[in-house]
């Protein structure tokens, strides 16, 4: 298990083999720096949950969704609280995992304490994962409450090989939901053993890993640059995706503009899912990137497993739809 985040004393821990995300959701703990989302290697719903902290559970609360999607989901959402070993007031909450514990059960880091469920607060694009944050005990229910996230990485990125806009990419999975492809160019930073896609700044100089939803969210984080100063351009494939609007350490936050738009041998995307990613995801040193359709099942008979395809990215139209903002 890795540190992949701190607060106020408490270190919440993710398998070695999970890649995760502090950004790529639209929700309110992503936007704040309050919350990490660790997606296992399984990726299978209903797979495994194990326990980011040791601890008691202390609260388990079932919530009920909004309507139905027009893909699979479960029928309720759940939130765990779990009182770490070392925190007076302050609890971790783990959000969509059905449980397998019960309330006063004594927990180590890495148990299983559930088991993922496909939640109605997600979009189709979303992979099985569950949700982590700090918070007081008496603000079990509010993540606008929630406690920032100190990140401890041993920085000194690393960017591969130069940013082109056109990007030959191996694509291995294709489904319903998205499509994961591997560059065969090197567009990558690595940060000791995490790797992701890049970022440069306005000089093309880089910034780091790219942690969100290109451009389908309205912000995004780079991992990698040190006390980033406020207003300075993020670009990806030499193309403006943001600007920074706070720095936190290594971390950059940047709110989305203008957004990009991106597609896979001229079909065009709903966007590019950005992660941090630890060896297991990577094929001849690339780490994988996923592409989203445009809708769900859009890459029906467009795409094929183990097929080849020229990704480009480019300026888009500065939009979001109303939908986005209620999708993770």
């Amino acid at each position: 298990m890795r540190i992949v985040a701190a607060a106020q004393g408490i270190e919440i821990r993710a398998p070695d083999d999970a890649y995760f995300s502090y950004f790529n959701s639209p929700y309110i703990g992503h936007s704040l720096g309050t919350a990490v989302d660790i997606y296992p290697r399984h990726q299978e719903w209903g797979g495994p949950v194990p326990a980011p902290v040791s601890g008691r559970v202390t609260r388990i609360k079932k919530l009920h969704m909004g309507s139905i999607k027009p893909f699979p989901t479960d029928d309720f959402d759940y939130g765990i609280a779990l009182a770490p070993e070392n925190a007076e007031s302050d609890i971790v909450r783990v959000m969509h995992a059905e449980p397998a514990v019960r309330e006063g059960s004594k927990v180590d880091e890495g148990d299983e304490i559930g088991r993922t469920i496909r939640s109605r607060y997600f979009n189709y694009w979303t992979g099985p994962h569950y949700h982590v944050e700090a918070m007081p005990a008496s603000n079990f229910t509010r993540s606008s409450k929630s406690i920032p996230l100190d990140v401890r990485m041993e920085i000194e990125p690393h960017q591969i090989g130069t940013a082109p806009s056109n990007i030959e990419m191996t694509i291995t999975e294709v489904t319903d939901d998205h499509a994961i492809g591997y560059p065969q160019e090197d567009i990558h930073t690595e940060i000791g053993d995490l790797s992701g896609l890049s970022a440069q700044d306005a000089s093309g100089s880089a910034m780091g890993i790219i942690d969100g939803g290109l451009s389908h969210y309205q912000h995004g984080g780079v991992f990698g640059r040190y006390n980033t100063d406020v207003g300075e351009i993020v670009c990806v494939a030499n193309n403006q995706v943001g600007t920074a609007a706070s720095s936190r350490g290594l971390v950059t936050y940047f709110r989305r503009g203008p957004s990009i738009r991106a597609s896979i041998d001229g079909i065009e995307l709903r966007g590019l899912s950005c992660f941090l990613y630890p060896p297991q995801y990577k094929k001849r040193g690339m780490p994988q990137l996923i592409l989203i359709p445009k809708r769900y099942g859009g890459f029906r008979h467009l795409l094929e497993d183990d097929s080849s395809g020229t990704l480009r990215i480019e300026p888009g139209r500065d939009r979001i739809r109303h939908e986005d903002r209620h999708e993770s």
